[in-house]
């Protein structure tokens, strides 16, 4: 075997998947870094997370295994108890760990969300430490000390860095408060940049008529101005992924390292983040290995999920196999065997948004008793291809809506001036119990393909790989699925 690879996991916190230029965001100087590692390595166009929610998604990246497996389906502490008093185990395993077992330096920077796994030196993942993980000079003094030290030791490495951009609240928008920043950060003593928060302004400015608008939200000017906001908060992240790959070409460990780079999640906007549409599962997932992988790759059919990251790290490392995940090693796209390549659909689900309390005590917004409370449990899930997009809401019956702390900006502004649409807003709410999309003819998944009768077989096929795949994960929403399909018999 060859020398052991370096990895260089980088993520996005509520990135849309298409809001990078190598995805065909065309806003000019968006994402100059990404773009560039892009064209560097593999950039593969349709990978999903499991989850449109950042713990557990995380959870997922590092275990290989999906929120019913992993019993992480929420925040705050995991699993809850009812999943536990059903009898229900898991392995407490992660990829860093096995790498750490196996003679990697490992470390981590900025948001992360894995309890389970193990590093050779604390977390450096607090507010204070990282400007709310969105200072780029911090991250860069952070991988250049943790990079000296793999060198020192004479280690391969596996390092997660992780930008808190483009979270909410968005840079320069309404929300981002003196009052939320010092709430953020707590009792932790802190220096303010010049405009008075923990981290810098993005270096862009971007003017709302020159933003691109997502398929899933109308094209109005109120909608361009708050996600010019977002996409300058897009902009910082790119540069905060910039300091880090600079930190890696300066140690001299660029070409064996693996650098990866994906989002836990759609845009924090109501029909993305906690929704199971492409826009809030569907990620960019980009590699680059100078020393194994050919640059100006572009994968854009092959569907990869979350849950195959860690296996496939574990192949690419030397590890011996990871078995009882839900996941599969994707290696053999990186050799470009697209053929070997089983996956056609990525499974994704939600279950709760549930929060801490020292957090939730601070945010208005939030109910201080929301983190011991389940009166929120809304179980979805969906089966996300090349084409179509299927989902199962199992708590919508047209009378139960979402809970506050799950309706977000856009729901509001639905319902204000001439932004009014409280027919959108109401199945923003409600949703529906069961949705089937042709994204490729209707990526804004508005035109709900249940009861046409062409795609009678296309959604008796989606039920038919739902129920397989259910009962296969052990998912704790299997039986009301199943009752669902007897009554649709």
């Amino acid at each position: 075997m060859g020398k052991r690879p370096n990895v260089l996991m980088l993520t996005a916190d509520d990135l849309g998947w298409d809001s990078l230029g190598c995805m065909g965001n065309p806003l000019p100087g968006l994402t100059p870094n990404l773009d560039r590692l892009a064209g560097e390595g593999l950039l593969i166009k349709r990978a999903y997370v499991s989850t449109p929610i950042c713990g557990p998604s995380r959870q997922t990246l590092y275990t290989g295994l999906h929120p019913q497996s992993s019993g992480f389906l929420g925040h705050g502490v995991q699993p809850p108890a009812w999943w536990r008093a059903e009898g229900r185990t898991t392995q407490r395993r992660s990829i860093t760990s096995l790498l750490l077992d196996a003679g990697y330096l490992t470390g981590m920077i900025g948001k992360h969300g894995s309890e389970w796994c193990r590093f050779s030196l604390p977390a450096h993942g607090q507010n204070h430490q990282t400007g709310m993980g969105r200072d780029p000079a911090r991250f860069l003094a952070f991988a250049r000390t943790f990079l000296e030290r793999a060198k020192s030791e004479d280690k391969p490495f596996f390092l997660a860095a992780n930008a808190h951009d483009p979270h909410r609240h968005w840079a320069r928008h309404r929300d981002e408060t003196q009052a939320w920043v010092e709430a953020m950060m707590g009792d932790e003593p802190w220096t303010a940049f010049p405009n008075g928060k923990p981290y810098p302004d993005p270096l862009s400015q971007f003017r709302p008529a020159d933003c691109p608008v997502p398929p899933a939200y109308p094209d109005h000017p109120v909608v361009r101005k708050t996600l010019a906001t977002y996409y300058d908060s897009v902009h910082r992240m790119d540069q905060v992924i910039g300091s880090l790959l600079r930190a890696l070409r300066e140690s001299g460990m660029e070409k064996n390292t693996l650098v990866l780079f994906l989002s836990d999640h759609g845009l924090a906007w109501d029909l993305s983040k906690w929704s199971l549409y492409p826009s809030g599962v569907r990620t960019p997932l980009i590699l680059r290995w100078p020393a194994s992988l050919k640059p100006g790759q572009v994968n854009e059919d092959s569907v990869v999920s979350a849950v195959d990251l860690a296996p496939t790290l574990a192949e690419l490392c030397g590890l011996d196999p990871m078995t009882g995940t839900d996941g599969l090693s994707f290696a053999c796209l990186l050799r470009g065997d697209q053929r070997a390549w089983p996956r056609t659909e990525a499974f994704s689900c939600f279950n709760f948004m549930n929060n801490h309390p020292e957090i939730d005590q601070r945010n208005p917004d939030f109910d201080p008793e929301l983190a011991r409370r389940f009166d929120q449990y809304r179980p979805s899930r969906a089966l996300n291809g090349g084409r179509f997009s299927y989902l199962w809401n199992g708590w919508a019956d047209g009378n139960l809506t979402l809970p506050r702390t799950m309706l977000g900006e856009f729901h509001w502004m639905l319902g204000q001036g001439e932004l009014e649409d409280f027919e959108l807003r109401t199945f923003i709410e409600k949703r529906t119990v069961e949705e089937l999309y042709d994204v490729r003819n209707d990526p804004a998944c508005r035109n709900n393909l249940l009861g046409v009768t062409q795609f009678r077989k296309t959604l008796s096929g989606f039920r038919n790989r739902m129920l397989q795949l259910m009962e296969r994960t052990g998912d704790h929403e299997l039986k009301n699925f199943r009752k669902f399909l007897t009554g649709k018999e």
